[in-house]
């Protein structure tokens, strides 16, 4: 099971369309909130919920880890 994280970059398992997580609310069973990409046609960005199972990585895409300074 893949936990992901604020800031992360997904795609919609139900729309294929790639989105953001902009947040995560717990505990478990986690639901995201994922701002999803408009269309090329020029549609308006969505934001949508989806369980952790409704969310696919994005290829290419490696999280970058931010520690404390």
């Amino acid at each position: 099971m893949t936990v992901w994280a604020e800031g992360d970059r997904v795609r919609d398992a139900k729309t294929g369309k790639p989105g953001t997580v902009v947040q995560v609310t717990g505990p478990a069973p986690f639901l995201y909130r994922v701002l999803v990409e408009g269309d090329r046609a020029g549609g308006a960005p969505v934001m949508i919920y989806r369980y952790g199972h409704q969310l696919r990585r994005v290829p290419g895409y490696e999280r970058s880890e931010q520690g404390s300074a």
